[in-house]
């Protein structure tokens, strides 16, 4: 078995906290010391680690981590409540980069389909990366934090929709966005009926521990 993955974990986890707390020294997200590590150790400068299975598990599996802890700490009154805002200002962020992201395009190629392709694919926001550096400035569950995860939440909504048109050829298929539609439905169902059902008895039983 190659355990090199264990050189690369050990080289990212050294450089990560090197490029953060030099981040932190001038009063930036640490997070941004993550990226900065990410491109001094990657193919931009040099190539010390390549992408391979395991590495890509974890960052997924820390991806997760990160959203399930904005997760906790979101306040789901105060996230329904400010639904139509979220709406609003997703749309905002879904339809500004997507035109001028395909009039970009259009300068170099007349193909309108890949135009439209690249100008979905910048409307995507990276949510982790926000959340990460919210909850280290400790804003996340201040209205503004509320809004700007809501918003990048149903602007990855609206994205994957376009995406999914985009990638069957334009050919629009009612019963494969229904389809789409309920499963992102239902994901949120379950994923506020978890939260509803286990938050108090995670409080409950840290409350009894401490």
């Amino acid at each position: 078995m190659d355990y090199k993955f264990l050189l690369d974990i050990g080289l990212i986890i050294l450089f990560v906290k090197i490029f953060s707390m030099a981040t932190y020294k001038i009063h930036m997200p640490k997070m941004l010391g993550g990226l900065i590590a990410g491109v001094v150790l990657g193919p931009a400068v040099f190539n010390l680690i390549q992408s391979n299975t395991i590495l890509e598990f974890l960052a997924n599996l820390g991806i997760i981590f990160i959203m399930f802890l904005a997760g906790m700490e979101t306040s789901l009154k105060k996230f329904m409540a400010g639904t139509k805002k979220f709406v609003i200002i997703a749309s905002l962020g879904v339809v500004i980069p997507l035109l001028f992201g395909f009039l970009f395009s259009k300068c170099y190629t007349f193909n309108n389909s890949l135009n439209l392709f690249f100008g979905i694919v910048i409307t995507a926001t990276s949510v982790s990366i926000t959340v990460e550096s919210l909850m280290e400035m400790k804003k996340l569950k201040t209205n503004v934090g509320t809004a700007i995860l809501g918003a990048g939440v149903v602007d990855d909504i609206i994205g994957v929709i376009f995406l999914t048109f985009i990638l069957n050829k334009g050919n629009f298929s009612f019963s494969t966005t229904i389809i789409l539609l309920l499963k992102i439905i239902g994901f949120f169902i379950l994923a506020i009926g978890i939260r509803i059902c286990y938050v108090p008895i995670f409080r409950m039983v840290r409350g009894k521990t401490t």
